[in-house]
């Protein structure tokens, strides 16, 4: 869930409890403690969630979330996966790093950052030593012939 979406959520949540309270109570519910607490509660669910949530980050040959990284044009193994409602991937690079559950749409909200993580991921098909599913490459919109090896077909062999 990005911050935004985090901060429409309380605020649909507050929004629903204050119309829940003036529809039941009027504006009595204004003097109740235990309202007071939820609100505060739900605001600083929404601050904790900021300070633990997804953290991403991409350079011109990486692309990161919290403490785990990946060299995008150094990948060997991309897999398709679903974390709750989101698409993920499983991205592993050469040196062993990877990211488990890298939520596509997080990283394609933010058009530069998805350009920079998109190309490392074709580049390293196209190398043809990355294995990619046909999950992945079906998700992801990667050309059929992308990094498979040619077969050429010359007479007389």
């Amino acid at each position: 869930m990005s911050k935004s979406d985090t901060w429409k959520a309380i605020g649909a949540l507050l929004l629903v409890l204050v119309a829940f309270l003036v529809l039941k109570r009027g504006l009595d519910w204004l003097g109740y403690w235990w309202v007071w607490v939820v609100f505060a509660a739900t605001v600083l669910w929404g601050l904790w969630t900021f300070r633990h949530g997804d953290w991403l980050a991409a350079g011109s040959t990486w692309v990161q979330q919290n403490k785990n990284w990946v060299n995008t044009y150094e990948l060997t193994q991309i897999r398709f996966t679903v974390s709750g409602l989101n698409r993920a991937l499983i991205l592993t690079d050469s040196s062993g790093q990877n990211i488990h559950g890298l939520v596509i749409r997080s990283v394609q909200s933010n058009q530069p950052m998805w350009d920079l993580v998109y190309n490392g991921i074709l580049h390293s098909v196209a190398s043809g030593n990355c294995d990619i599913s046909d999950k992945a490459r079906a998700v992801l919109k990667v050309p059929a012939d992308l990094g498979k090896p040619q077969i050429e077909n010359r007479p007389g062999q």
